[in-house]
């Protein structure tokens, strides 16, 4: 009877030990090189017709340094989409990736980009992991497009020229799915940082 106290008293030690221990592993910060003619994930926000502007909100994805994701431990925290998780279970794929568990069920997989960082994705909806890094105040180029490739049954995506009617299907969509979101929206800039394509891909939400 008492080597088993025993027992379980040292197992309650270790796991204090271990929980005492744990360490929280968040995304690296996101630096840009600036935003003229690149491509990025945004959600197309209002359009102010008097400063003739779309609100827009840039993501991008949570990137982790490799070293880190590989280090995880059971009982640590996790900062991944702005949420916090706690790791329950660590496994590695027979792809290489990293495939963790957390304590509420979610299964989020870590695969490397580059020589040094890993994004996230959920198993559950293949959403990558992403924070909004700027709010921007951006005007449509006179050669706006949207590319309407929400429709996995289409082969290619629709597409959709001029602001007005542009702004008619943004309205439409904001009423019967999740609009221009960032989860699905990707915009691409000119150099004088004019929109010049609103590309939807398909979403789960949808």
């Amino acid at each position: 009877m008492k080597k088993t106290v025993s027992l379980i008293l040292a197992a309650l030690m270790i796991f204090t030990v271990s929980l005492a221990m744990a360490k929280t592993v968040e995304p690296e910060s996101t630096e840009t090189n600036g935003l003229a003619g690149v491509t990025v994930h945004a959600t197309v926000g209002d359009y102010d017709a008097q400063t003739k502007t779309f609100t827009v909100t840039l993501y991008d994805d949570d990137r982790f340094d490799i070293d880190h994701i590989e280090k995880l431990n059971v009982g640590d925290t996790l900062l991944a989409g702005g949420y916090l998780y706690q790791v329950k279970e660590k496994t590695e794929t027979k792809d290489g990736d990293i495939l963790v568990v957390t304590e509420d069920g979610s299964e989020i997989v870590f695969f490397q980009v580059g020589d040094d960082d890993m994004i996230a994705q959920s198993t559950d909806d293949d959403r990558r992991y992403m924070h909004a890094f700027s709010i921007l105040h951006l005007p449509a180029a006179a050669t706006l497009r949207y590319e309407d490739d929400s429709d996995p049954e289409k082969e290619k995506a629709v597409v959709t020229e001029g602001l007005d009617n542009i702004l008619k299907i943004k309205a439409e969509k904001e009423t019967t799915s999740i609009g221009f979101d960032f989860y699905a929206t990707i915009i691409t800039l000119n150099e004088n940082m004019e929109i010049e394509v609103i590309h939807q891909d398909y979403d789960v939400a949808q």
